[in-house]
């Protein structure tokens, strides 16, 4: 080789295997999940890839009382037994956040309807005799609340339902009680 060449670089037999192979893998998983990933995006389009909107929140007592529930739940299976009830709201409401609110919209589902808009009052009270507890150990779980409508209506309320219910409740398996 003089001296103003250029070494030409050969290519190694190892790599054109290599590419073939990754050629292979790909036209192969192209083959495989093609047809899935095309029915997704017929059905779906570009709104597949737009975050979805968020809104702000707006719900009946009933609806409020069944998110309770489910955030209970949720704080009930990870942590094995219902939250205390003098410290119940602030042990859930970091589970009552969902994608499609705005931010803080959230805070609104641990406040009866009809107190909306006034500081500091929220309306929904916790059982005293499931505070603490895994949901088995409370007696009669279709007929006992678990959160309630309250005649009292300060943050992390909690007492009896028979003496201190004002409307409705939520059973500590989730069904819905009326009014007594």
């Amino acid at each position: 080789m003089s001296e103003g060449e250029v070494p030409v670089k050969r290519r190694r037999k190892g790599y054109w295997i290599s590419l073939a192979v990754l050629a292979t893998v790909l036209v192969g998983a192209g083959l495989y999940y093609g047809p899935t990933l095309l029915s997704v995006f017929r059905t779906y389009g570009w709104s597949l890839f737009v975050p979805p909107e968020k809104h702000a929140y707006n719900a009946t007592s009933e609806q409020n009382l069944k998110a309770l529930y489910q955030a209970m739940i949720l704080h009930h299976d990870s942590e094995g037994q219902f939250p205390d009830a003098d410290k119940w709201m602030d042990a859930i409401e970091n589970r009552l956040r969902t994608n499609d609110l705005q931010k803080e919209e959230e805070k609104k589902k641990l406040v009866r309807p009809d107190l909306a808009g006034q500081i500091g009052k929220f309306g929904y009270a916790m059982n005293d005799a499931a505070g603490g507890k895994y949901k088995d150990d409370v007696g009669d779980p279709s007929k006992t609340p678990l959160i309630y409508e309250s005649k009292q209506d300060a943050r992390n309320a909690h007492g009896d339902p028979a003496s201190d219910r004002n409307g409705l409740a939520i059973a500590v398996d989730g069904t819905i009680l009326l009014s007594e």
